[in-house]
């Protein structure tokens, strides 16, 4: 009776994986039960999760090639759709919003874009990315329920995301992925089909030798260009696996950076479905804890959106500063491409090194304004994409840092077009100054707004956090509640009863003078039971109630093992144990730990193998702590009594839906006890959390083992 109270885990468990191996024959097969859970290692896997480490190789890069191929190649067309449609929608919103029927489809291109989005981000789960559902705030009926979708940030941030940076993306995912497999399935098969090419046709082997000779063109045999054709295609496919796979973790990086949604207004998929924090519950009625409302701004503070934005940028300032800083200011190629990939570094380093970004920033700007210092007539010092670069790093830096990062980069930009102005140049001199002028001013601006969107990202999300932590603390009052009304339970019913049967077992001796020697002895053993009980059931109600007192009274350790077993022998059972002499060093976690999972076995082996003998060892090498508890089989007279016969009218048939009723090891029905199935499970929670193992299941013999090992220090 007391095992009830030191732990809230009471063994039926026993009897349910019992119950799988009863039917099949006298000797069940082992059932393994090692830590890391069982339950884990025998669920079948996800198809889509990762692939096991203990896979082949083979088998490891075929899997990975399945689900790269399957988010790569598809993407690629559910962008192209989503990148039209909203396109257009928005574009007809916009446009038609002045006569209101823009007010109409605004929404709803937000509900499209959030589809497209959801389906990014099942496609990121289903590859094996644990991206959590988004959860919107409850919208009322009608028309007002309607407008009311252009208050969610969430949704402008997934158009933002299906309509600006998911079609790139996956454009260069695809067009790397596609023409590398058919690059390297058409130089495996030049054989069969490289006969019918045109006459004159030059192939690209034919170009790199007259290249590296310095020569003709010279036409190669039909064999040679073959075999080069059939290597590069060896190479290609050898290395398709690995191209693959780099270009879907970066889909999976831009979904995750721009749709995973953060803490506010979203949970779990398992949360959303079971009503908590999502706003909902499972029958659909709105809950308590709605979520919070996201704004823009709120949502614009999170990294990976910071990321996307400077990658974006940088990559668009390449693409067109290159070319006209090369062209329209008569540069060197090679020094405007230097130039214009520095400005764009900077704006990546600036999401998380705003001090190198700045650094690169200005020199990348200066070394810009020299290049192009040649240059008559056109705008200088600093040029359309320079601005560009410096107006964005402003913008950035004034978003994610501190005002004084700012400050020095916008005093250091100044500075550098103040001092441009001495520089010999071709323009005139008042163009230049109003150039210089301009810009200041126009990052200036820009700073002043990045600041306030800053100060306002922090209060959103202060507030979002101060929220949060409001909710968290109503959980933990609410669940202080609830223990509170089942610590009140156990004290008003367990204990009263555990009360009287203390009283009856010690009065019993006086109240019935006729019992002999020996059943004193017993009620004597029963009375001792109930009182340490009731000790541990005090315990059990501080625990419950939050009390600090709770640990101060003194917990078993290993050293009252001996005492259990002699307590266990009293009650007729037939207990060995092997316990060691001499002195050994256990920290306290691991001896409660230790006699906790004695308890529990030997309670186990009493409930369900009656009149088994039980061996209990303890034993300890220094650096880990050995616990085992083995039953053997029942005696089959004691067994009759838990075994259910049709023949007799009071027996207990085994019901598998009920979980008080289960059957023993050896395969005999028994009536359930008190619990509900936590007694191995409480096992395994203690063992886990000292990193230890534990093995439990039928023995060859027919019996039960329960095996453990806990770190001794």
């Amino acid at each position: 009776m007391n095992q009830i109270f030191d732990s809230p885990h009471i063994d039926t468990h026993l009897d349910a994986h019992s119950d799988a191996h009863s039917d099949a024959s006298p000797r069940p097969n082992t059932y393994p039960e090692s830590v890391p859970r069982p339950a884990e290692s025998l669920t079948q896997p996800h198809p889509h999760q990762a692939p096991d480490p203990t896979r082949s190789w083979w088998s490891r890069m075929w899997h990975n090639m399945g689900r790269d191929s399957v988010l790569v190649v598809p993407g690629f067309f559910i962008s192209l759709i989503g990148f039209v449609v909203l396109i257009t929608l928005f574009s007809v919103s916009i446009a038609t919003f002045v006569i209101w029927i823009g007010a109409l489809l605004l929404p709803l291109t937000l509900f499209v874009a959030t589809g497209f989005a959801n389906v990014s981000r099942a496609r990121a789960r289903q590859w094996g990315v644990p991206i959590a559902e988004v959860v919107h705030r409850s919208r009322a009926r009608g028309f007002r329920g309607w407008i009311g979708a252009m208050a969610e940030g969430r949704r402008w941030l997934d158009l933002l995301f299906e309509a600006v940076f998911a079609l790139p993306i996956r454009l260069v995912a695809f067009s790397v992925s596609v023409p590398w497999f058919l690059g390297a399935l058409g130089g495996l098969t030049y054989f069969f089909w490289g006969r019918f090419l045109p006459e004159g046709n030059t192939e690209l082997i034919e170009l790199i030798v007259a290249a590296s000779n310095d020569t003709s063109l010279v036409n190669l045999e039909f064999g040679t260009i073959a075999t080069v054709q059939f290597i590069t295609g060896l190479v290609l496919l050898l290395s398709f696996p690995f191209v693959l796979h780099a270009m879907a973790r970066l889909e999976i990086a831009a979904i995750t950076a721009g749709l995973a949604p953060g803490h506010e207004g979203a949970t779990s998929a398992g949360k959303a479905r079971a009503g908590d924090e999502s706003g909902r519950d499972p029958d659909g009625a709105e809950s308590v804890a709605n979520p919070v409302t996201e704004t823009m701004l709120t949502r614009a503070g999170g990294e990976g959106w910071f990321w996307l934005l400077s990658i974006f940028v940088g990559v668009v300032l390449v693409s067109v500063g290159w070319p006209v800083t090369a062209t329209l200011y008569d540069s060197s190629t090679v020094l405007a491409m230097l130039v214009v990939l520095a400005q764009s570094a900077a704006l990546v380093l600036a999401v998380r090194q705003p001090v190198l970004a700045i650094i690169v920033g200005v020199a990348s700007a200066a070394a810009g304004i020299i290049l192009t210092a040649g240059t008559s007539g056109l705008v200088w010092p600093w040029t359309v994409t320079s601005i560009l670069a410096l107006v964005f790093l402003h913008l950035i830096v004034g978003l994610r840092h501190s005002w004084l990062h700012l400050v020095l980069l916008w005093s250091l930009s100044t500075v550098v077009g103040g001092l441009s102005l001495a520089l010999p140049h071709a323009g005139g001199l008042s163009g230049a100054m109003a150039n210089a002028i301009t810009t200041a001013s126009l990052t200036a601006g820009v700073s002043a707004i990045a600041v306030v969107g800053n100060l306002w990202i922090r209060g959103r999300t202060q507030l979002a956090t101060e929220r949060r932590l409001s909710a968290e603390q109503l959980a933990k009052r609410q669940e202080l509640e609830e223990r509170n009304r089942i610590a009140q339970e156990l004290h008003d019913v367990v204990a009263h009863s555990m009360s009287v049967i203390s009283v009856q077992a010690t009065t019993a001796r006086y109240r019935l003078p006729e019992l002999d020697h020996r059943s004193v002895d017993e009620f004597d053993s029963i009375a001792g039971s109930a009182r340490q009980a009731l000790n541990e059931m005090r315990g059990l109600l501080a625990i419950l109630r939050g009390g600090r007192d709770a640990d101060l009274a003194p917990q078993p350790m290993v050293d009252d093992i001996p005492d259990l077993v002699e307590a266990t022998r009293s009650s007729g059972a037939e207990v060995e144990l092997e316990f060691p002499t001499d002195a050994y060093d256990i920290n306290p976690t691991s001896g409660l730990t230790a006699f906790r999972l004695v308890q529990e076995a030997l309670s186990n082996a009493l409930r369900h193998s009656p009149g088994a003998p039980v061996r209990v060892s303890v034993g300890t090498d220094g650096a880990q702590l050995s616990i085992g508890v083995v039953n053997g089989i029942p005696d089959a007279t004691d067994a009759e009594v838990g075994r259910p016969n049709s023949s007799r009218p009071n027996s207990v048939q085994p019901d598998e839906g009920h979980p008080d009723v289960g059957r023993s090891a050896t395969g005999q029905s028994v009536a359930g006890h008190l619990g509900g199935g936590f007694g191995l499970k409480g096992m395994r929670e203690r063992v886990e959390a000292l990193d230890g193992t534990l093995q439990v299941g039928p023995t060859a013999e027919g019996g039960f083992e329960v095996l453990a090992t806990l770190p001794a220090n």
